[in-house]
């Protein structure tokens, strides 16, 4: 367009200059007698009329191209004005000679005031520096540049800013002007400040309370942990390699089966995790870990999991003793009961052999001599028989109580005596008594004796046996009790076995007090009951 417009001023330049030309000349020889011819009007008025119409030409471009930039111009005036970012021309020297209206309304001042004024005046005097090395890089570099400086505005607010911008040269190498850009980014830089601060408290409270957080997404199969939880589990994070299944090899293998299925369970829909399990440490030992999490759902996007563990090692170590201290508590309460329970068979032991037994002995004499002195026969037979029986029984029910056996020629020679005496026609005992069960300590071996007399009690009561059999083997620091017969058994299951009667309730208390195991099995043959613990040092004599 440029090109046409100066060829069209070069030609009307051309036809003007010819035809002043021709006018001076024939005005130069009007004097003369040679007058104008019809034939030199009419070229004339030719020239005159293509004149006029290139002049015409030439107006209408030059109406189109005003048209042109003034719609550009407009159109770019829009852009600018109304961008959403702040625009600022600088001159060489950094003087405002432009600025959009985001720009005016950012600085919070009047145009006037802005125009023709040293943009550094609204910079933050801890942002000096900052923002001359932003104009140095500018006009030494043909790139885009960028940095972060602080306004200081008239009211004395200070906010943050983000500018980019370049420098563009004229022919005239010293006219540089600065083209920038200025974003308000207060907002954002506090956002910042805040979730920095907040990541700072959350990692100090994390770091106090030995507490570190994970996350797992089952699509990908990848576990991340923090820091702290890597101190927490005692392992180093190149031990790791990022999966579940590795997550899942650094656990106790007692404990792997229960971790993943609460994995597994959380695939399928389970919306929160809450796993105790054991690390294995370096030196291997290994750590109690408690690990919570929640299921998090993002937009558009898959869910993952998200949580914290801790190391509750010590808490599991607190939870045993304390465990331990309550079962040496219910031990000595149990222990306790248990010897009274003998006080009070020793006593009525006593009673029975040295006052019910002499009286009926006595009464027994009594009636021997009046059936002597009166030379009665046969009247008083059957009241002698009824006090035999009386005798009989009370002094079974003195051995029962308390068997002096026992605790005078020790377990062994117990066992076998008990056999003997319950032991009739109807119902025979076999006893095989390792000797080494006299060397056990004497409180240990009434207890053996309690629940063997039971087991036998049982088998004549209930079982209907008319064989029982008695074992007791001591091997490798193990005790073991068989008491089998051939009876009907029992019709209660092991679980209420342990809560029906006195007598299988003593049974399990004294397993309980000795740290053993008490089985009852059911076979073909009749019943047996196994009972088994550990000899250690301090059940031995």
């Amino acid at each position: 367009m440029d090109r046409r417009q100066g060829s069209s001023r070069e030609n009307s330049t051309s036809l003007i200059g010819r035809l002043s030309e021709k006018l001076k000349y024939k005005n130069e020889n009007f004097s003369s007698k040679i007058s104008l011819t019809l034939d030199d009007v009419n070229v004339l008025l030719n020239e005159l009329q293509v004149y006029q119409l290139e002049l015409e030409m030439q107006n209408d471009e030059l109406k189109t191209s005003y048209l042109t930039l003034d719609r550009e111009r407009a159109k770019f005036v829009g852009l600018f004005d109304l961008a959403p970012v702040g625009y600022f021309i600088l001159d060489y020297l950094g003087v405002v000679e432009e600025a959009n209206q985001n720009g005016i309304d950012l600085l919070n001042i009047a145009r006037p005031t802005i125009l023709h004024k040293r943009f550094q005046s609204f910079i933050s005097p801890q942002s000096w520096e900052d923002f001359y090395n932003f104009l140095h890089r500018m006009q030494y570099n043909d790139t885009k540049q960028t940095a972060e400086i602080k306004l200081k505005l008239a009211d004395d607010q200070v906010i943050y800013t983000r500018m980019e911008g370049r420098a563009i040269s004229s022919i005239i190498v010293t006219d540089v002007k600065y083209y920038i850009t200025v974003i308000d980014i207060t907002e954002s830089r506090n956002a910042q400040q805040v979730l920095k601060e907040t990541k700072e408290r959350l990692e100090m409270t994390l770091k106090a309370s030995a507490t570190g957080t994970w996350t797992i997404c089952s699509e990908t199969n990848s576990v991340f942990l923090d820091p702290h939880s890597f101190n927490i589990m005692g392992i180093r994070n190149w031990e790791f390699n990022g999966t579940i299944t590795g997550l899942i090899a650094l656990i106790h293998p007692e404990d792997r089966q229960q971790v993943s299925n609460q994995l597994l369970g959380a695939i399928h829909g389970v919306k929160d995790i809450g796993l105790e399990f054991r690390i294995i440490t370096q030196d291997d030992d290994f750590k109690y870990i408690a690990a919570k999490g929640h299921e998090i759902k993002m937009q558009e996007e898959s869910g993952y999991f998200a949580g914290i563990l801790s190391d509750i090692t010590e808490r599991k170590r607190l939870e045993r003793e304390a465990e331990s201290l309550k079962n040496d508590q219910q031990k000595l309460i149990l222990s306790a009961t248990l010897t009274a329970q003998e006080k009070e068979r020793n006593i009525i032991s006593s009673a029975l052999h040295d006052s019910i037994c002499q009286l009926l002995y006595g009464i027994k004499l009594n009636l021997e001599s009046v059936e002597r002195t009166n030379y009665l026969k046969g009247e008083f037979k059957n009241v002698n028989a009824l006090l035999d029986q009386v005798i009989k029984e009370t002094r079974q029910i003195s051995y029962e109580l308390t068997p002096t056996v026992l605790k005078d020629f020790g377990f062994v020679a117990g066992i076998k005596e008990m056999a003997q005496r319950t032991s009739t026609d109807h119902f025979h005992i076999d006893t095989y008594i390792d000797s080494a069960a006299d060397y056990l300590r004497t409180d240990v071996q009434l207890y053996l004796f309690r629940m063997i007399q039971e087991l036998i009690n049982n088998c004549i009561k209930h079982a209907k046996a008319s064989k029982a059999e008695i074992k007791v083997r001591l091997h490798r620091n193990q005790v073991s009790i068989q008491v089998a017969d051939n009876g009907i058994g029992f019709n209660i299951n092991t679980e209420q076995a342990g809560h029906t009667g006195s007598g299988l309730s003593g049974i399990k208390n004294r397993v309980y007090l000795l740290n053993g195991q008490v089985k009852f099995h059911k076979s073909k043959q009749g019943m047996i009951v196994t009972i088994t613990f550990e000899k250690t040092a301090e059940l031995s004599m």
